[in-house]
């Protein structure tokens, strides 16, 4: 096992997990809805339209990009550094957007190009994987999404207790229009920078250049199509649902606890510190001892579901916060082993165009599923509209039964 370039690729998930952690779900969009935006409701839905109009254009590009990136010799290094680069500018951006309603338009093309060359570079990350780990992926990917739990709540904990709820800040940083909000970027930017270094410059990875033989929208019939469904088209199918419900019981989860369980937002930041450790935790020991990727994601999903039925129906606060930490717990390595499974599954040639196929799954169809839990919620309430994600983590589940997948023990 390299040492080196598994701290690497892990340095890379500890920086990074701040854009999706911080920026997009707790301070920027908070700083948005609450000091840019005219109302606090056209606040957020314009902050969710944006964010799901970048995620339906990565979907549609991003097997182009990484089918580019294979073609050329370290192409997805090359790639992953131009786009890992723009997501810390982006970040640093939001330091001049200033709390008026004329930054709106500024701000939601800001988070826009974050959120594109966000998921680009990520995609472009997971298929360095197996450049990274030699033998053992499934310890590789748990270590890296470990990393990543732990490297947002370390920096979210850090921005709230010493530069945002303090009077007085460790960098004397007025609060005057906002300035320590806005200054926080300039903090995140140089901390994804610093832990993106190690992989991007420091760490040698080998990838030769291999010719463009066909169209990438060929590429992507083979890879899914052959008289019926592939065996890698299952996947991306079942991950294209389980994501779905993922998405709908991350969205929904903050909301549910402060309306439906009357939490406070104390708490809720509180039980997200805690939730995200326990994600880390879980990572770091299916990584070391639960060896078999498919198996991971048919229990975590059938798992997840029974924790959010019991999250629907529970009516006492303490238990809620208590389930959260536990369906995180299983959340982390549903991802993580998730990744290593369209590692196996694709061709080392090819990983930059397998993992762009995999964010297709996981973003294509990701305004669907909150619609229909919105349309549920608005019309029955929002425990049935919260339930609705075990629709599809089953179905997701059941699909997966159905993937062929032989682990390497």
């Amino acid at each position: 096992m390299n040492f080196r370039r598994i701290t690497a690729f892990s340095f890379y998930d500890f920086g990074n997990s701040v854009f999706p952690m911080i920026v997009v779900t707790a301070l920027t969009s908070s700083y948005f809805v609450n000091h840019i935006a005219s109302s606090q409701q056209t606040g957020t839905a314009l902050w969710q339209l944006t964010i799901g109009i970048a995620g339906i254009f990565i979907a549609i590009i991003m097997p182009f990009i990484g089918n580019i990136a294979d073609s050329q010799v370290n192409g997805r290094l090359k790639y992953l550094r131009i786009f890992s680069l723009l997501t810390v500018l982006s970040i640093a951006l939001f330091y001049f957007v200033l709390p008026s309603n004329g930054f709106v338009l500024i701000a939601l093309i800001i988070l826009f190009i974050g959120s594109v060359s966000y998921e680009a570079s990520n995609s472009l990350y997971n298929s360095t994987m197996k450049n990274c780990s030699e033998n053992d992926l499934t310890l590789t990917s748990g270590i890296g999404f470990a990393s990543g739990f732990l490297g947002g709540v370390i920096m979210l904990s850090f921005l709230l207790y010493y530069l945002i709820l303090p009077d007085q800040n460790i960098f004397g940083v007025s609060k005057i229009n906002q300035v320590n909000i806005r200054f926080s970027h300039l903090i995140l930017a140089i901390w994804f920078l610093i832990f993106c270094l190690p992989l991007l410059y420091f760490c040698r990875i080998d990838q030769q250049n291999t010719s463009l033989k066909s169209k990438t929208s060929s590429k992507i019939k083979d890879l899914i199509w052959k008289k019926t469904l592939t065996n890698t088209g299952k996947f991306l199918l079942a991950r294209m649902l389980y994501m779905d419900g993922m998405i709908i019981i991350a969205t929904t989860m903050g909301i549910f606890g402060t309306t439906v369980m009357g939490l406070s937002i104390g708490k809720i930041l509180l039980v997200g510190i805690l939730a995200n450790i326990s994600g880390a935790l879980a990572c770091y020991l299916f990584g070391n001892f639960f060896k078999d990727d498919k198996k991971n994601i048919i229990y975590t999903l059938f798992l997840l579901s029974l924790v959010v039925l019991l999250i629907s129906i529970n009516k006492n606060p303490d238990l809620f916060l208590i389930l959260v930490v536990i369906g995180t717990f299983f959340a982390g390595p549903l991802q993580s082993s998730s990744r290593v499974v369209m590692a196996e599954l694709t061709d080392d040639k090819d990983q930059g165009f397998g993992f762009g196929m995999f964010t297709f799954a996981g973003k294509a169809t990701a305004i669907i599923g909150p619609i229909c839990a919105a349309a549920l919620t608005y019309l029955i309430s929002q425990r049935v509209g919260l339930a609705f994600s075990i629709i599809l983590l089953l179905s997701g589940a059941l699909i997966m039964l159905k993937v062929s997948y032989n682990y390497k023990s």
